[in-house]
């Protein structure tokens, strides 16, 4: 028994913390977490009493608040029940069914599964099964009663505490009621006394349960009649209900991939017969106690399920309490066979074990709620957040999970009034909804939101609009299909005033303003406030986009929204009409303290194609508008590194002075030519560091390295704090020549003396295999239609191009297929301009891109390559009408600075581009 004990504790620790706590196990936590008088009066409202939620609650001051701690307790309850089947299978048919029967408990996987669940279906099935064995060691001393004290104080006690565990334990009672009537009717001795000693137990465990039954009876009636109004299950018929507990208490609860499996469940069933069958033959007295253990609460059960429908997922739980009936008639089987066949007694131990072992395999490795996992989304308000943040609570199950998975200190909690009900504009709560969000903002830096939508969101859709009317939204994250994350910035702090402008003549930005501070990184909000101006049709829908960069361009973070967080759109506005819109960018995790640039663009949804910004005379002036310039500054007290956006963690460390959390890598396929895009995730272990740089180098399969990249992070290391996160952004660039294959990308930390600091035992650290690819080559010279000699400094050649057609029609595109000759390589990527401008050299319309749209890359260009090039130039469907009007012009420049590559014709500097003169554009 000692084994099956000590076995069964450790199958039930294994993977612990494996599943979510789910909603239910939330509603556990809740209660547990509330006084004392609070829990008692929730409970009476509930569909379960409160003595589970008092042990947790008892638990919880112990060892702390927390999933794993919470299911630890439930963990030691599920084990105690394997010793006692022992003891009551030993004392109903001996030693070796005892021992059997504490072997099944050690293996079942329903007992298993509610052994690491956070409710009270373990500690109810521990109680009745506990009550059943004192009601049988009792009633075998009840004429000496003096003998038998202990197991009726024992048999009141744990029965006692079922019922104020579990309403449902009543059917326990009943079973044990309707077996000692039947035990007294079949007895000899039926005088008087006989029937208040047998009777008596029953009474004082009904005294005992009175109070509550007076206190909660009119809630809990309640209760029940809205959970069944508001659920809406139907009722299942009696093959149904009494099939899905068997199955469930022989294999436990199979996932959907599983269920064609349910017929391996024949096996238990079958040696559960077969203990039937012995135990009526040989021990008539304990096969009716079983029979009765098990059928009482199935057949009631299955009367309520009539009468009250209740058949979610998983619902075999509420009748667990039955199950040691079961687990014990498949011992009395596998005793039977023990003494008789041990060929047979081999094959159904065997078959048994094995079914059992592919549902635990199933158990420990299937997510069973994926759509309820709070945990990503609990951790990333736990990364970024501090205790001065608010997070709101819709329902009492997502508070209890905030206070399992957030530890102290964390954010303020919450509770939405009337869990919902009290903000609801239909019951006359939008004024409240306002004031508590106003004094929320007041005093809270941050507001995050995880609206529950299963449920229906009527009055989150309402929360989530007031929030953006007084709260400056930078985050909008689904978690699961029915979980999404709002975040939002208070805005309480000095604003200055950014530049009005004119977007594309159809959307005038006429007020802005932006917060002015110095922004901590990963955690502050940025508030932005636009008011609009609609000036003219948009067409079709647009968004905002915002964006942060360095000083060399490189973007740190972007959002992108419609306006007002989503709940209003452009083309909803009038001609003319304002729109005031609230946004906020959340500073990114790990950027460098600094000056950034906050740029503005509004968008196409279709394909991201941005709004001209132009100037007094119409001029296009680019397609971002620089909102203002903002400093950010370090986190105090540092972010957690679940607050970086890691690809792949590693926690690496190098030496006493960084960890490297992980990387990301760009999306594959890396081609030759081009940069491979690395991020580093660095965390200082110490400060007061010498300089320090990362090397990155590509090796190939023969160990020779074809590929180092040496640089120090872009925050040096002289300036990191403990615990100091830097996201350092690496473009790794891969030769034009480098042959496609598998190659291995190792990083190191550098010192200035040029010592390596030692990682994992080694100089260096491996970080995966990266595949390239090679781009094709085109060497033969290409005949285009209209030959030129454009010579762009020295590096490349326009040599001709295509132009199928010099007259279209306003609204339409213009074709035009561009020759390029490369003529050495190029160590940055440029992209080419076309112009379409009018005799005044103003621009009316213009595509840019990379060569190919994308496709080549300059830096992926080798010697001697020509370059095919092809654009369709966007025409204006209010472009003024003109024979021979217009020419193209065409340039390549530097995307991050704006530079232009200079032409050159006969060693002289002529210009930053070319004008297609003989070839005039005429519209018509």
């Amino acid at each position: 028994m000692l084994f099956f004990t000590l076995l069964g504790f450790g199958l039930r620790l294994h993977r612990l913390d494996f599943q979510p706590l789910w909603g239910d196990e939330g509603w556990s936590v809740y209660f547990a977490t509330e006084n004392l008088l609070q829990l008692i009066a929730l409970t009476a409202a509930d569909i379960h009493p409160p003595l589970y939620y008092l042990l947790l609650k008892g638990w919880f001051g112990l060892m702390g608040v927390g999933p794993e701690s919470a299911r630890l307790l439930s963990v030691l309850i599920g084990t105690l029940l394997i010793p006692v089947l022992f003891v009551l299978g030993r004392r109903l048919f001996g030693a070796r069914v005892g021992v059997i029967a504490a072997a099944i408990a050690a293996l079942m996987p329903m007992a298993i599964y509610y052994a690491q669940e956070v409710r009270m279906y373990g500690l109810v099935t521990l109680l009745g099964a506990a009550s059943t064995y004192f009601l049988v060691r009792w009633q075998q001393h009840i004429e000496k009663p003096s003998a038998g004290r202990v197991y009726l104080l024992g048999y009141i006690a744990t029965m006692t505490a079922a019922l104020y565990t579990m309403y449902y334990a009543a059917f326990i009672v009943l079973f044990q009621l309707l077996y000692t009537l039947i035990v007294y009717l079949r007895s000899a001795s039926r005088h008087l006394n006989r029937v208040l000693a047998l009777a008596g137990p029953f009474l004082l465990v009904g005294l005992l349960y009175l109070p509550w039954v007076i206190y909660a009876t009119p809630r809990l009636l309640d209760y029940i009649d809205n959970k069944r109004n508001v659920e809406g299950y139907a009722p299942l018929g009696l093959a149904r209900f009494f099939s899905d507990h068997i199955i469930a208490f022989s294999l436990g609860h199979l996932p959907d991939y599983m269920l064609d499996y349910a017929w391996a469940a024949l096996i238990a069933a079958g040696l559960a017969l077969v203990g039937l069958v012995f135990a009526f033959l040989k021990r008539p007295r304990s096969a009716l106690l079983l029979c009765l253990y098990l059928l009482t609460p199935l057949t009631i059960g299955y009367l309520v399920n009539l009468l009250y429908p209740f058949t979610p997922r998983y619902f075999e739980r509420t009748l667990l309490l039955a199950a040691p009936a079961f687990w014990l008639l498949i011992a009395v089987g596998l005793g039977w066979l023990w003494a008789r066949h041990y060929l047979f007694l081999g094959l159904a131990t065997a078959g048994l074990l094995l079914v059992t072992l592919v549902s635990l395999f199933s158990f420990y490795n299937w997510p069973r709620y994926p759509a309820e996992d709070y945990r990503p989304l609990l951790a990333d308000i736990s990364a970024q957040a501090t205790p001065e943040d608010t997070v709101l609570a819709s329902y009492q199950w997502q508070l209890g999970l905030y206070r399992a998975y957030l530890s102290a200190p964390r954010p303020h909690l919450f509770p939405v009034p009337g869990w919902g009900r009290d903000w609801s504009a239909a019951a006359g709560g939008s004024a409240r909804l306002t004031a508590d969000l106003t004094a929320i903002f007041e005093q809270s830096p941050r507001l995050w939101f995880p609206a529950y939508q299963a449920s229906g969101h009527i009055w989150e859709d309402e929360a989530e609009q007031a929030i953006a009317d007084l709260g400056y939204p930078a985050l909008l994250e689904w978690y699961s299909p029915q979980t999404k994350l709002t975040l939002a910035g208070s805005g309480q702090m000095p604003m200055k005033p950014a530049e009005a402008v004119n977007f594309g003549d159809r959307l005038s930005l006429i007020e802005a303003e932006v917060g002015d501070e110095v922004f901590e990184t990963g955690r502050d909000i940025i508030p932005i406030r636009l008011v609009w101006q609609k000036t003219a049709n948009l067409g079709s829908e647009h968004r905002v986009s915002l964006r942060l960069a360095d000083a060399a361009g490189r973007t740190w973070t972007t959002r992108d929204s419609y306006p007002q967080a989503g709940h209003a759109f452009f083309t909803d506005l009038d001609i003319g009409g304002l729109l005031t819109d609230h946004h906020g960018l959340l500073t990114p995790a790990g950027a460098p303290p600094g000056l950034y640039r906050l740029l503005l663009s509004v968008r196409r949804i279709d394909d991201a194609h941005p709004l001209d910004l132009l100037n007094q005379a119409k001029q296009p002036t680019g397609a971002e508008l620089l909102l203002a310039e903002v400093e950010l500054g370090e986190p105090e007290p540092p972010l957690a590194p679940a607050a970086l956006p890691v690809q792949t963690e590693l926690m690496a460390n190098f030496g006493q002075a960084a960890r490297l959390v992980g990387y990301s890598l760009g999306q594959p396929p890396f081609k030759s030519g081009e940069a491979l895009p690395l991020t580093l995730f660095w965390q200082s272990q110490a400060e007061g560091l010498e300089q320090l740089s990362a090397v990155v180098e590509l090796e190939d399969e023969a160990g020779q390295i074809l590929v180092t990249h040496d640089r120090e992070p872009l925050w040096p290391a002289t300036e990191w704090r403990v615990g100091t996160l830097l996201r350092d952004p690496h473009d790794i660039s891969l030769p034009p020549t480098l042959p496609p294959g598998d190659y291995q990308l190792f990083v190191s930390l550098v010192t200035g003396q040029g010592d390596h600091l030692t990682v994992q035992g080694a100089s260096r650290l491996l970080l995966g295999t990266v595949t390239t690819t090679e781009r094709p080559h085109n060497f033969e010279a290409p005949v285009p239609s209209e030959p030129l000699a454009v010579n762009f400094s020295g590096q490349v050649e326009l040599i001709g191009f295509d132009l199928p057609e010099t007259s279209v029609d306003a609204g339409s595109t213009l074709p035009l297929t561009l020759y390029w000759h490369s003529l050495t390589t190029f160590d940055q990527n440029w992209k080419v301009f076309v112009h379409l401008i009018d005799a005044d050299g103003n621009i009316k319309s213009q595509q840019d891109q990379i060569p190919g749209a994308g496709q080549f890359p300059t830096t992926s260009w080798v010697p001697d390559e020509y370059i095919t090039d092809s654009y369709n130039i966007p025409i204006p469907a209010d472009l003024p009408p003109g024979e021979a009007a217009y020419r193209l012009r065409i340039g390549l420049y530097d995307a991050n600075d704006f530079n232009r590559m200079l032409v050159v014709a006969e060693g002289q500097i002529t210009g930053d581009h070319v004008v297609l003169e003989s070839w005039p554009i005429s519209v018509e």
